[in-house]
Parts: structure tokens; C-alpha cells; sequence
């Protein structure tokens, strides 16, 4: 299964973009959310941060929301940057 790259951890943990799908982050535990991404400086959605918060949050605490560190675990090798762009 190919996964998409999360937006704020940088993470390959997404495994689905649908919008009725809610998919969250095990690395940083952000919820994918289109409206978040497009607008990464404006707190909306079920986050309830910004993205760019978030991204913040993530550098510092490794988590997104500091209250959640409880929720999250260290990325697997597959999910890994360098383990997913492929050079074709």
C-alpha cells in the first residue's frame, strides 16, 4: 500500500485522503485535513491548531498538540522519507 506523506510530521502515515475518511497521524497524531492544508496559519477543522502550529509543536515535543504525546509512537522504517520517493 502506498501512503501519503503527512504535512507535519513529514511522515509517510496516511493512508487515505478521502474527506469522509478521517485519518490521523500515529507519528504526530495531526488529522488529515484538506481545509488545514490550504490554509496552514489558520486554526480549523478537528486539529483545532493550525497546521503550521502543529508543524511547530512537532519540532518540539514530537507530537502535535503537546497534550496528546501519550497517542503517538516513532515512525516505522517503511514510513520513513527516504524509504519512499522513488527515483523513476
Amino acid at each position: 500500500m502506498r501512503r501519503i506523506q503527512c504535512p507535519c510530521c513529514k511522515y509517510f502515515t496516511i493512508e487515505s485522503d478521502d474527506e469522509v475518511i478521517v485519518d490521523i497521524c500515529d507519528v504526530c497524531f495531526w488529522q488529515f485535513d484538506f481545509t488545514a492544508h490550504l490554509k496552514p496559519d489558520q486554526e480549523s477543522g478537528a486539529n483545532k491548531i493550525s497546521l503550521n502550529q502543529a508543524i511547530e509543536n512537532y519540532k518540539r515535543f514530537s507530537v502535535s498538540k503537546p497534550q496528546r504525546k501519550h497517542l503517538v509512537r516513532a515512525p516505522l522504517k517503511e514510513e520513513l522519507p527516504e524509504n519512499n520517493f522513488s527515483t523513476d
